[in-house]
């Protein structure tokens, strides 16, 4: 097991408000709660919680990624929120991102400006551009009858709930 912290500065003792600013987190086979950072780098870790500028995560999970530039090589996260994700193996089940780049996933939703890959793997998928063979479950159109659909069921369910509610 191995934790190191570097480039950190310590708090004031006449300024309690400041609190302690971690530039570099590096784990290896250690399960955290939350880890926040400039920089984190995870290697076979769970994770509940990630909040960084860049974070590299090889061969963990983790629970939420919050982070500028994510990298992912053959690991799991439940949500992805970045500007630029890079999934190598593994995959998400949410990923919201500018730009995605994708190699042999498997992704639940992925919503994304641009989509790059040898082969696009995402049960929905909603990006403006999209370079490589996509294959879905529900592309735009499908998504967009199953709201039709979805919203026509409830309105005549709640209708029916009504007109039972009077009599």
């Amino acid at each position: 097991m191995e934790f190191s912290e570097s480039d950190q500065s310590i708090p004031d003792d006449d300024n309690p408000e400041e609190e302690e600013v971690i530039t570099q987190v590096n784990l290896e086979e250690v399960n955290q709660d939350c880890v926040q950072a400039d920089s984190v780098r995870l290697s076979q870790c769970g994770v509940g919680r990630v909040e960084a500028s860049e974070a590299r995560i090889s061969d963990s999970g983790a629970g939420q990624v919050f982070a500028d530039s994510v990298a992912m090589r053959d690991s799991a996260v439940g949500l992805v929120q970045a500007q630029s994700v890079y999934l190598d193996g593994g995959g998400a089940a949410i990923v919201s991102s500018q730009t995605t780049t994708l190699n042999n996933t498997r992704n639940g939703f992925l919503i994304s400006r641009e989509v790059h890959g040898n082969q696009v793997n995402a049960v929905v998928l909603l990006a403006t551009k999209v370079d490589g063979p996509v294959e879905t479950l529900v592309d735009q159109r499908g998504l967009v009858l199953i709201g039709i659909v979805a919203g026509a069921v409830l309105g005549t369910v709640f209708s029916l709930f009504r007109l039972l509610k009077r009599r």
